[in-house]
């Protein structure tokens, strides 16, 4: 959400969604907490962990999501340190230079756009992106007409679920012969 528009402009998060866990079974339900019009915080995130199969949590999570955050062990009351994210490194992205990215990649299709705005040329970014969206709207256009489906290359939808096709799992980990040595 976008927020003080009068004053100084602000983003804000605001929505919940749930992580499951494909191999155990655990999942999580997390809120993104809007700030309340008059008092409260900016930056509100509190979450529920289950076991696999329960309704009961046995663990809360309440902090900011660009702060502090203390998880709260349901069973005995414990709470302790969750994750602080100010302390925590930031991990540059590892990117392909555009001209190696394929056609349809988005840093390559927005890369007049992000100059217009990086440059501060704003109708420049306007333009670019009307120009973008319009031929996206004309190749689906284009797709229906044919009568064909627009064709995911890395999620695969899975009842009403979207899917990653290669889960971090697959690609992380360990092959047996290696783990043995």
């Amino acid at each position: 959400y976008g927020r003080s528009i009068l004053t100084v402009p602000w983003v804000e998060l605001g929505g919940s969604c749930q992580i499951t866990c494909s191999k155990t079974g655990y999942n999580a339900t997390i809120e993104f907490l809007t700030k309340p019009f008059y008092g409260g915080k900016k930056h509100r995130v509190s979450a529920e962990v289950f076991c696999p199969g329960q309704k009961k949590a046995f663990l809360t999570v309440d902090g900011e999501w660009n702060g502090a955050m203390t998880a709260k062990w349901l069973e005995d009351g414990h709470s302790e340190a969750f994750v602080d994210t100010m302390s925590l490194g930031t991990v540059r992205k590892k990117v392909r230079p555009i001209a190696e990215q394929q056609s349809n990649e988005s840093r390559r299709l927005w890369k007049e756009c992000t100059a217009g705005l990086k440059f501060n040329n704003i109708e420049a970014a306007t333009e670019a992106k009307f120009a973008l969206e319009q031929k996206q709207r004309e190749e689906a256009k284009a797709r229906k007409v044919a009568g064909e489906d627009w064709q995911t290359k890395l999620f695969s939808l899975h009842g009403e679920n979207w899917i990653y096709n290669t889960p971090l799992i697959t690609r992380t980990a360990v092959p047996a012969a290696a783990a043995v040595r």
